[in-house]
């Protein structure tokens, strides 16, 4: 997690809790909008187990690919702004605190997110293997690596959102505490 914007964000939460508020609201939309893209690539997904006609199947698939680098790329966007500003904010503000560590938590966060664009990759290469003779087998295996990476994603935007959430009321409490 890069610290580049540490002090600023620091700055602008310590005299404008409107910001940190702004974050927060960001960070739902976000996540939101990553859910709805995740819904529909799961749906899409599983949808190739019904199929009859394995042609059909890669051709999902081959347009699976394609949303699915789409919503990576989003999803990569996302990851940046959190590394680079909301993050290191609450990891730098909680480590001023004598309570335990809030470190293990993004710790696991980023793993979730490593394993599940790790998914992804063995999805996309899976893909590119896929010949207009494959046996349908063979197309659900690939489906399942990307369902699979959606699954751990949903848990993953869920668990950032439980520890993010309470983190940012905390120090708008604090700040509120401050200036009262």
């Amino acid at each position: 997690m890069a610290p580049l914007s540490i002090t600023c964000m620091l700055g602008i939460a310590s005299s404008n809790p409107d910001e940190l508020d702004f974050a927060t609201d960001r960070l739902k939309e976000e996540h939101n909008q990553l859910r709805q893209q995740l819904k529909a690539l799961e749906h899409s997904a599983k949808e190739v187990s019904l199929l009859d006609d394995p042609a059909e199947g890669v051709q999902v698939l081959q347009q699976l690919r394609q949303q699915t680098a789409d919503f990576v790329e989003a999803l990569e966007r996302h990851a940046e702004w959190e590394d680079q500003e909301l993050f290191p904010f609450l990891l730098d503000y909680f480590h001023r605190q004598s309570a335990p560590s809030i470190t293990p938590s993004f710790w696991v966060l980023e793993k979730d997110h490593q394993l599940a664009i790790s998914f992804i990759q063995t999805f996309n290469e899976t893909i590119i293997d896929l010949t207009p003779i494959v046996i349908k087998k063979q197309l659900i295996e690939a489906a399942a690596h990307l369902i699979q990476a959606c699954l751990i994603l949903n848990d993953h935007f869920t668990m950032e959102e439980q520890l993010v959430i309470p983190l940012t009321e905390k120090v708008l409490t604090d700040l509120e505490s401050f200036f009262s």
